[in-house]
């Protein structure tokens, strides 16, 4: 008798959020980091922003950047 062991493998989609959108995943070999950076060159904000995550949401890693709070004076 021959048993037949199906192995389906479905790749984790990566999502970066910021402000309730999604920001585009422009080089996915590169860090959610890098990824980032990238945006910040047309969101300056990003530049010195904070990654939180990954969640595992809906089949998907998803990261959440937020604005850094900081102290002026």
């Amino acid at each position: 008798m021959t048993q037949s062991n199906d192995v389906t493998v479905t790749e984790v989609q990566r999502k970066i959020l910021f402000e309730g959108r999604e920001l585009a995943d422009v080089n996915p070999c590169s860090s959610v980091e890098d990824v980032v950076k990238m945006h910040a060159v047309t969101t300056p904000e990003l530049a010195t922003a904070v990654i939180e995550g990954p969640e595992i949401k809906e089949g998907a890693r998803v990261y959440t950047v937020k604005k850094r709070l900081g102290t002026k004076g």
